[in-house]
Order: structure tokens, then sequence, then C-alpha cells
């Protein structure tokens, strides 16, 4: 009797070897785990079968047999609707990431199902808002780049046409093409700058600085388009504390930031500086009275402010918009404060 009791085990034991060698070759999860709970029932069941079977012959013993194939069968029911269970999600993640693959950013998973596979989900779906949100900053800056880009080729072609044309004579085009040439190449720079700070390999110095120097020099730079347009330029930096960060890069977004103001300001208008200190950092806004972020076609973010934004947030700061109440645009940004 325990040589038979050996003899069964270790069958079982080497049908269960074999079962599981074979259900790693299913090709989906779902038959995976209905196979499994087949095996783990039939396989116990067959058992009690063979030593039912050798041992008794009686009527109760053939009933009890019934018994256990009738609970395995509900056990094996039991294992299916677990399975489907689990497949279901997994089934729809995988629709969802082939949409995904096909070029729809839009797709997403069902956050639903076990623990697991509902985290596995809220992944997916994050990954996939990002996928979105990374396409679109890419649509906007061959947008931007287009726009910048555009006006001063313009600008040349026609130039060129009237030399060509004999409408005029090169020294009269030299310094307007000479000027052109130069905002073409302060595109590319900024092009080639954001492209540092995407791919995260641009360094900066931090040092110790006061911002009013850096405010007062942007001011006297555009003095002279201000006047001629009648603009007000104004500063508020008194008692302002000192920040750390990379000087030339602040005064570059400074200047950035009020020239777009002064670029979309209408004559008699103003545009104004203010520099507040906060609790850890300093708070910089550049308010004008033009027509606000509302009117998309006649004020986007553009290169310029990519650039601010890029130079801000690689320093430890924040950056923002806003339309001012009444009209007019506010366009701010934090510095850390210097210990």
């Amino acid at each position: 009797m325990i040589a038979f009791a050996l003899i069964v085990a270790g069958a079982t034991l080497g049908a269960g070897l074999a079962c599981a060698v074979a259900l790693r070759l299913l090709p989906t999860a779902h038959l995976r785990m209905a196979g499994l709970a087949l095996v783990s029932v039939a396989l116990p069941l067959t058992a009690v079968s063979v030593s039912g079977t050798v041992m008794f012959s009686s009527g109760h013993d053939m009933t009890l047999l019934f018994v256990a194939a009738a609970s395995s069968s509900a056990a094996v029911f039991a294992g299916l609707l677990i399975a489907r269970s689990i497949a279901l999600p997994v089934r729809r993640l995988r629709t969802a990431s082939s949409e995904l693959a096909a070029g729809d950013l839009g797709a997403r998973a069902p956050e639903s199902g076990p623990r697991e596979i509902a985290e596995l989900g809220v992944a997916f779906n994050e990954m996939a808002a990002n996928l979105e949100k990374l396409f679109d900053v890419r649509r906007q800056l061959v947008a931007w780049a287009s726009h910048d880009l555009r006006t001063p080729l313009a600008s040349m072609q026609a130039m060129l046409e009237a030399l060509e044309d004999g409408l005029a004579e090169p020294e009269q085009y030299l310094a307007a093409l000479r000027e052109q040439v130069r905002a073409l190449s302060t595109i590319v720079d900024d092009l080639f700058e954001l492209a540092r700070i995407d791919a995260g390999v641009l360094t900066l110095e931090l040092a110790e600085t006061r911002l009013d120097p850096l405010v007062e020099a942007c001011l006297r730079g555009l003095e002279p388009e201000a006047r001629a347009r009648q603009i007000t330029l104004d500063a508020d930096v008194d008692s302002s504390p000192p920040v750390l960060c990379a000087p030339d890069k602040v005064e570059r977004v400074l200047y950035n930031l009020l020239a777009n103001a002064l670029r979309h300001t209408p004559t008699d208008g103003s545009v104004a500086v203010r520099v507040r200190p906060l609790a850890h950092e300093v708070c910089v806004t550049v308010e004008d009275t033009g027509a606000g972020f509302r009117a998309e076609s006649v004020r986007g973010e553009g290169l310029g402010l990519a650039i601010a934004r890029g130079f801000v947030e690689h320093q430890g700061g924040r950056f923002w918009h806003e339309n001012r109440p009444g009209s007019g645009a506010s366009i701010s940004f934090t510095l850390p404060a210097a210990a």
C-alpha cells in the first residue's frame, strides 16, 4: 500500500511538472490562468479517483468521487471567472497601447481591475498624457520657429528683389540686411539654447546678485523704442533682496519679457517691472497695457518666452503668465533668495 501511495504521489508530481512546462507555452495570460485552474483541480481529482478505484468498490465511495468531481468542476468554473476578470483589463490595456503606438495620443487605458493592473493603467495614462504634452510642445516649437523666422526672411527677400530689379542701391539696404541677419542669428541661438535646456546639458554658474542693476540695464536698452512709441517704462525694485542666479541669463530673461511687453503695448500705453520679496524667493513681474493673452492670434508665447521659462526653471524658479484685471498682461517669475 505504501508503495502504491508513493507511485501515485510521484506520478502526480511528474504530471504537475509537465503541466507547468506546458502552461508556459500557452500564448496568453488568460489561457495560462485558466490552464492553471484546471490543472490544480484535475491532478488531485485524478489522484483521488485512481486511489478510490483501486482501494474501494462500494457505491458510497463512488458517490464521494462524484461529489469531488462536482466540487472540482465548480472550482474550475470559478478559476475561469477569475482568469477572465484579470485578463479583460490586460486586454484593454493592450488595446490602448496599440492605439498609442499607432499614433492616437488620446488613447487611455481603464484604471480598473486588480490593484496591480489598475496601478499599471494609471502609470500608462500618465505616460500617455506626458507624451501628448511633449508632442504638443514640439508642434508649438515648430510653429514659433516658423513664425519668428518668416519675418526676417520675408524682409530680406523683399530687399534682395528690390536690388535685383534695380529699384535700390546696395548701400541703401546694407544696414537693414545686417540687422535681419543679426535677428536670424538670435533666433538660431535661441533654438540652440532651448535644445540644451531640454537635453539637460545647460550649465549655469549661480552667484549672489541684486536685481536692480539688471532691471535698469534692460530699461536703458529699450528706452529709445519706448520713447519713440510714447510708451511709459516704469520700475519698482526698492528694497529687493539679492537672489541666487546667473546674472547674464536673468538679464536676458528680463530683456525678452520687456521687449515682448513693449511689442504688444499700443501707443500711450505703459510697461512696468515690479520686484517683491516672498518667503524664500523673489518675484519679478512685467506688466503691460496691451491686448493680454486672450488674443492668441496676436500674442502667442513664442521662442523668446520659451527661452525665458527655460532659464528661470533651470535656476530653480517658477514662471507663469496671466491677464491683468481690465486689460493687459502680466508675466511673472521667481528666483531663489540668497541665504
